[in-house]
């Protein structure tokens, strides 16, 4: 243990290093390249350790209870107390992964990694979380950086024993997290506080990478290895092959998750019944998909989720009677489910055609609903011009409301112009409807239909005793994919006793 506050073993010179055995059979030109980054990194974990305490601070000021502002509080005092051990046992993990490209045959590496888009999705739910905003984090870098860490990793592979790309490069951005995640973990840090230093670590080092694999490249280049090499590094021209292969033990873990997914959509009650039955045909397509591809769960642009979000989100306004005889939307979204039910998971090419190809028809719907809407306003205000002309509005004192009628005027409160409700009109019943304007003085809220026609109209008293007796519910018209992990990441914490 260091008691000097220097951090872990990047701090011994390349010489020193190269004078103890096993470091002997480290490369010097490997040893220089780990000391420059090691220097850059070290400096950018100092960052991010100066702005994490503002950061909690401004978050337990924001805090919604004294329990999550204490959790903050005792946070700020947590990392001030194992920032030292978290900045070495990072640099340690840099250090070591560095040593195993030298010692392909290490029984038990520290670091159990696998491909950013794969992330290994346990049923924990911090796991799941973590992974959702690692996977995002490692996405954005191999986007911004894929050319120079692809160099980087083809010129290190002259080097290594071990076979590298961009995923188990000592410097790619999936095993920098893991060398953070891993000193966290050590120290015991809370999910919460966990997130956070995630973000913060994407700001302050993974935003860095392009000049950490520049001055990488470049110590490479200046000892001779691979100068004249292509822009078409080879890793880069095999990521595609890759990619499109199924990875061993994501199966499990994809199929998990899937029928976790699928299980919260047929229990959602915020989608109509003729929605469930169709989506329900897809857990096994999306399912292919997820195994070759866990980017499915982690990145809010994959076009697979962007495509149920979409379907979900377009139906959103289906009563339990659409059918196919009249409803172009339901014949679209039939047609993709079928497309999609047939998907054996290797063409992300018919993906992304679908989802333009059904983005495109929801456009022209939305158009047409927002120009009837925009006319079924206009007729309502200009229908009550006359009468509040004849009578002019009086102040009346506002009524005085029971516990009861406070929490109705609160839930009444929520609506919003194109908020979704569903009026349960007698047993076998519901209706599906859209605020698209409130009258006043009177409070009248006027509600319509999917295509832009008035169905409803009720006064704020009314609605006030409904949402309270249930006999009115708020439509969740959230992201389907993100509010079914949510609730999915909520349930497995309630089950692991977090």
């Amino acid at each position: 243990m260091q008691n000097d506050g220097k951090v872990g073993p990047s701090h011994r010179t390349t010489k020193e290093l190269a004078m103890h055995s096993p470091l002997a059979r480290l490369p010097v030109i490997l040893l220089q390249v780990h000391d420059k980054a090691a220097q850059q990194l070290r400096n950018e974990l100092q960052v991010l350790f100066e702005n994490a305490d503002q950061t909690l601070f401004e978050m337990a000021d924001k805090a919604h209870n004294d329990t999550e502002q204490s959790l903050f509080f005792e946070a700020m005092r947590d990392v001030r107390l194992k920032r030292k051990s978290i900045e070495r046992g990072f640099l340690e993990r840099l250090f070591d992964a560095f040593m195993r490209l030298t010692q392909p045959d290490v029984s038990e590496p520290s670091l159990q990694v696998v491909p950013a888009g794969h992330a290994v999705f346990s049923l924990m739910a911090d796991n799941i979380e973590r992974a959702q905003v690692t996977n995002a984090m490692v996405t954005r870098v191999l986007t911004r950086n894929q050319l120079e860490l692809c160099q980087l990793s083809t010129r290190l592979n002259t080097l290594s024993c071990m076979p590298l790309d961009e995923h188990n490069n000592p410097l790619g951005p999936a095993m920098l997290c893991e060398y953070f995640l891993q000193a966290e973990r050590d120290q015991g840090m809370d999910i919460k506080v966990k997130l956070i230093m995630l973000r913060l670590f994407d700001k302050y080092l993974l935003s860095q990478t392009g000049q950490l694999y520049a001055d990488a490249n470049q110590l490479l280049i200046a000892t001779g290895v691979l100068p004249d090499l292509s822009e078409q590094a080879s890793c880069c021209a095999a990521k595609a092959d890759m990619n499109a292969q199924e990875l061993p033990g994501a199966g499990e873990d994809a199929s998990n998750l899937i029928g976790l997914l699928f299980d919260y959509i047929s229990d959602d009650r915020n989608l109509a019944q003729p929605l469930k039955k169709l989506l329900a045909l897809l857990r096994e397509p999306m399912l292919q998909i997820a195994r070759r591809d866990q980017n499915f769960f982690s990145c809010d642009s994959h076009p697979a989720r962007r495509l149920l979000n979409a379907m979900a989100d377009a139906a959103i306004g289906w009563n339990a009677s659409a059918s196919s005889c009249n409803d172009p939307l339901y014949r679209k979204v039939e047609h993709v489910v079928l497309q999609l039910a047939r998907y054996a998971g290797n063409n992300p090419a018919l993906l992304e055609s679908l989802l333009h190809d059904f983005l495109m028809f929801t456009r022209g719907e939305r158009s047409r609903t927002e120009l009837l809407e925009q006319r079924t306003r206009d007729a309502e205000q200009a229908r009550r011009r006359p009468a509040l002309q004849r009578n002019p509005v009086q102040s009346w004192p506002a009524p005085v409301l029971d516990e009861q009628g406070q929490l109705g005027l609160l839930l009444v409160s929520q609506l919003r112009i194109g908020t979704w409700i569903e009026l349960q009109e007698d047993e076998a019943t519901r209706l599906r409807c859209k605020l698209i304007t409130i009258l006043e003085p009177e409070g009248t809220h006027i509600f319509v239909n999917r295509i832009g026609a008035k169905v409803l109209e009720k006064s704020r008293n009314d609605l006030i005793v409904q949402l309270r007796n249930g006999g009115v519910l708020l439509v969740d018209d959230r992201l389907l994919i993100d509010r079914a992990l949510e609730s999915v990441i909520d349930s497995l914490r309630q089950s692991g006793g977090e």
